[in-house]
């Protein structure tokens, strides 16, 4: 048993609601249940019950047993003076208002349907990383295609507000919020704290200012990445620590420091130093990419714009000094344009456009994930042998989002589809 699961009982009234009586013996009647709290505070607020003939307007607070309220400590707490309804799952103690006073208390443990719980339990009990994996071979696609569409909108929104964020740390400045977003992309994960870091302490209109010179954007990322603190390591280094050197003092910069960089466990493209490279490329081709991710309408001229390839040093180079005995290749993969454009791109398109109104782009935004192929990681190869769609990007940002959010942490009650299960409705 979980208070989520008796919240969402007494919000929807799925219980034997007509025949209520409080541990008391009083009738009970729930005229309003309230609106659900999820701050500090009752868990429904501005209730109104009606208890004998005494109608009350108040909150209401939801405990698996009565003594949790102690275990709480609400009888210290002002805020719990307004319940006008104690709703538990078991009574198994008198709670006190004030001195010699008692809360009315609805015990829902004879109320609920049994099928309702079980269903609930089974669930909650589910030892598989998707709760309800058995369930879903009997489920009409229409209602997993549009289980889809509300997560892909929910994923947007949500790092819709990721975006807006950083506009605001930016001070309104959209193209820095986007060099900002791009840096930290170029992380892939494994860095993306140090790739922050780096775009925070190297404005966008200090590297603009050098984007003409290829030599002195990559010493301007390297620098400030803490990459060339050393000396006489190779020509190539040295010369981008000259450089550096002159920059760092000009525009008073101060590196991030190169303890910063996650070395361990990476495959060779996502090395730090090949990553750098190919920003430090990507901003020298391009340091004013805004117009690009907000207009382009095809995928392919994105991806031949975000596919940058890395000074030719990195070729036989992971570090520098460090030089190999095989030539590899230093361009940006498609794979990795992919994930640029799913996962930045994308999101600053869609919160650039609702910001300033353009409602009428979204859906065109939305459509570029539909161009993007499934993305296969940890978490979308959960979804493999269920019936969920799994056609392009579009259904893996879905998936992502209700594995993230929903199935992960059992919140089935939010779900559509595990709603319906544990309510028993026919799918």
């Amino acid at each position: 048993m979980t208070e989520a699961f008796l919240h969402y009982l007494w919000k929807h009234r799925l219980f034997d609601f007509m025949n209520l009586k409080t541990t008391a013996g009083e009738p009970l009647q729930i005229i309003f249940p309230g609106y659900h709290n999820t701050d500090a505070g009752p868990d429904f607020r501005q209730a109104i019950v009606q208890i004998g003939a005494m109608k009350w307007a108040g909150d209401v607070e939801i405990h698996i047993r009565s003594s949790d309220w102690y275990r709480h400590h609400h009888q210290n707490d002002e805020k719990y003076l307004s319940v006008a309804l104690h709703v538990v799952y078991e009574h198994d103690c008198e709670v006190e208002r004030r001195k010699g006073e008692l809360f009315p208390t609805l015990e829902l443990k004879n109320y609920i349907p049994e099928e309702m719980l079980a269903q609930y339990q089974r669930l909650m009990a589910s030892p598989e990383q998707i709760p309800c994996a058995s369930y879903l071979p009997g489920i009409e696609p229409l209602h997993l295609r549009s289980l889809l569409s509300s997560m892909v909108m929910e994923r947007m929104l949500r790092k819709q507000e990721d975006v807006l964020r950083m506009v605001r740390e930016c001070d309104g400045d959209w193209k820095e919020t986007l060099y900002r977003l791009l840096a930290i992309g170029f992380g892939f994960k494994t860095n993306v704290t140090a790739f922050e870091l780096l775009a925070k302490s190297l404005p966008l209109k200090v590297l603009a200012k050098h984007a003409d010179s290829e030599l002195q954007t990559a010493a301007l990322i390297f620098g400030q990445a803490g990459m060339l603190e050393r000396g006489d390591v190779d020509d190539y280094h040295d010369a981008l620590k000259y450089e550096y050197d002159y920059l760092r003092c000009k525009y008073q910069l101060m590196p991030i420091g190169e303890h910063h960089w996650n070395l361990l466990r990476l495959r060779p493209p996502n090395f730090p130093c090949v990553r750098l490279a190919q920003l430090a490329a990507l901003m020298h081709d391009s340091p004013d990419l805004s117009e690009l991710c907000l207009e382009c309408p095809s995928v392919e001229t994105l991806k031949r714009e975000l596919s940058v390839c890395a000074n030719p040093y990195w070729e036989n180079h992971y570090h520098f000094g460090q030089k190999t005995i095989l030539k590899h290749s230093v361009c940006l993969g498609d794979t990795a344009a992919s994930l640029l454009i799913i996962n930045t791109v994308v999101p600053f398109r869609f919160a650039h456009h609702r910001f300033f109104g353009n409602e009428n782009q979204l859906e065109q935004t939305l459509a570029l994930l539909e161009e993007l192929s499934f993305e296969n990681n940890k978490r979308t190869r959960e979804f493999v042998h269920t019936p969920f769609p799994q056609q392009n990007a579009m259904d893996s940002q879905a998936l992502l989002e209700l594995s993230q959010y929903y199935c992960s942490p059992k919140r089935c009650l939010e779900c559509a589809v595990g709603e319906k299960i544990v309510r028993n409705i026919r799918l």
